[in-house]
């Protein structure tokens, strides 16, 4: 099985930050904004908001930026905001040190991130005037776990911790974001309002909160890491077009759609949710497939995504959903942390497309799953037909590196297994000596497999970082 190496799509691209005009200079007000929200303030947030024309959308910015961390939009106040500004209030209280307020220092932010640490160890030997060095322990509590059961992290007198813990400390006010459909988007040169953002109660959303079964549908998800470190849940919806309002041009069928998607988390509120209208094409079998993106955080969901079509009939798909965190560390005794080795969902498609000139398409119905110039072509359900070929996707983050040569060292193997036993076909190993890596393996005959049911296998081998990763994904033959 030939492999393609597709070097630049390591990760999903971020939306581009919007283009703005020359900022006017921030004043005290919006200076004591970001020094309030260090802690949890994310780099792309930090440059937007430097970039805002208008004191108007700074100020509109800081609306939005509360709502993206607030677990109920329903609800009139915002219990994280409140939570936060105690957290800070504390920090500023326990960890001030002569050139700066308390949480602003690494113990402050630790402290309002993490939380109050399960044992504090001085370690003694400080300076008169300065705190005593320290080393804090975490534990597994109920939703954040650690490698190995736990965490230590060493702080020096001025409350100073590794630089390389930041970093790490980074992802998790990322994961604060637990409404990440609200995004700071630009409109005509203007931040637009979070009024604008939030849900509207179109006929997608009302499917939502009325589910029904107009027509035949089907769900799947496939997850990859994006880049703030996060994962990105790309979805598949299928359905069939019978008593549909299809548009035959030039023996060329679709159906104009509106696709919708959302999450609900454990608690039962929503953690995300998108809509977009697309034209979706119907093929030979009367079935169409369009897709969405949602940005989760690691965690057990409720996936609910269906579609409506224009003359009022939709249906709506549900499913379990656990998203992987791509994103791991591991604590050194030093208090150090080190990113584990992680891949993506390994995804059966029916063919990579290029781009026209490279440009993405927010109308296309696979736009979710357009990365960097390329396209990918899911085959749902890995199901396709004996006369086709097929491809097999993968990403794979975090590699550990080599310290003299600045090189990973990792291979991946792709198989396909009958019954999920028995080998029928095996790509060479694919050598890698990047952090991250992306791939395709294909295109490949089905011919030569013949009818059944089938399991394809990735097994990434991080040779030095001592570490197996095995993905696998259905594959179904049809005659």
């Amino acid at each position: 099985m030939p492999a393609r190496s597709l070097s630049t799509l390591v990760v999903l691209a971020l939306a581009a930050l919007p283009r703005l005009a020359s900022a006017q200079k921030l004043d005290k007000d919006d200076k004591a904004f970001l020094d309030a929200v260090k802690p949890i303030l994310l780099a792309d947030e930090d440059k937007v908001y430097k970039s805002l024309k208008e004191k108007s959308d700074r100020l509109e910015f800081q609306q939005i930026f509360w709502a993206r961390r607030d677990q109920d939009l329903q609800t009139p106040g915002n219990e994280y905001k409140n939570e936060y500004e105690r957290a800070r209030a504390e920090a500023d209280r326990l960890y001030r040190v002569p050139t700066m307020p308390g949480s602003q220092t690494d113990c402050g932010r630790v402290f309002i991130l993490l939380g109050k640490p399960d044992e504090v160890q001085q370690e003694g030997g400080g300076q008169p005037g300065l705190r005593s060095p320290e080393i804090w322990t975490y534990r597994d509590r109920p939703g954040r776990s650690f490698t190995g059961g736990k965490a230590a992290i060493a702080f020096d007198e001025e409350c100073r911790a590794p630089g390389a813990l930041m970093p790490q400390m980074d992802r998790v006010a990322a994961q604060l974001v637990v409404q990440p459909t609200l995004e700071y988007k630009v409109k005509d040169g203007r931040l637009v309002k979070l009024a604008d953002l939030l849900p509207k109660d179109s006929a997608a959303r009302a499917l939502l909160k009325q589910p029904r079964q107009d027509f035949p549908a089907g769900l799947q998800a496939s997850y990859l890491k994006i880049a703030d470190g996060g994962t990105a849940l790309l979805g598949l919806v299928r359905g069939e077009s019978a008593g549909l309002g299809v548009i035959d041009s030039g023996g060329s069928k679709s159906l104009r759609l509106a696709v919708v998607a959302s999450a609900v988390a454990e608690d039962g509120k929503e953690a995300g949710w998108t809509e977009q209208v697309v034209t979706a094409p119907v093929e030979a079998d009367g079935s169409f497939v369009a897709g969405f993106k949602l940005a989760l955080r690691p965690g057990k969901y409720t996936l609910k995504a269906g579609a409506v079509e224009e003359k009022g009939k939709g249906s709506l798909a549900t499913m379990p959903v656990d998203v992987p965190d791509l994103s791991k560390v591991e604590s050194g005794a030093d208090g150090t942390a080190s990113k584990l080795a992680s891949a993506g969902s390994l995804i059966v498609v029916r063919r990579v497309e290029e781009l026209p000139g490279g440009t993405s398409d927010p109308n296309h119905p696979l736009h979710a799953f357009e990365l960097g110039p390329l396209r990918l072509i899911p085959a749902f359900g890995g199901v396709a037909k004996v006369s086709d070929q097929v491809e097999f996707f993968y990403q794979v983050y975090d590699l550990k590196l080599d310290a003299a040569t600045g090189k990973a060292d990792a291979s991946a193997v792709v198989s396909v297994l009958r019954d999920g036993k028995t080998p029928v076909a095996k790509a060479p190993p694919n050598p890698i000596v990047t952090e991250f890596a992306g791939s395709t393996v294909g295109p490949i005959p089905l011919a030569n497999f013949g009818p059944g049911k089938y399991v394809v296998q990735l097994k990434i081998t991080d040779k030095i970082g001592k570490r197996e990763i095995v993905q696998e994904a259905p594959l179904e033959v049809q005659p």
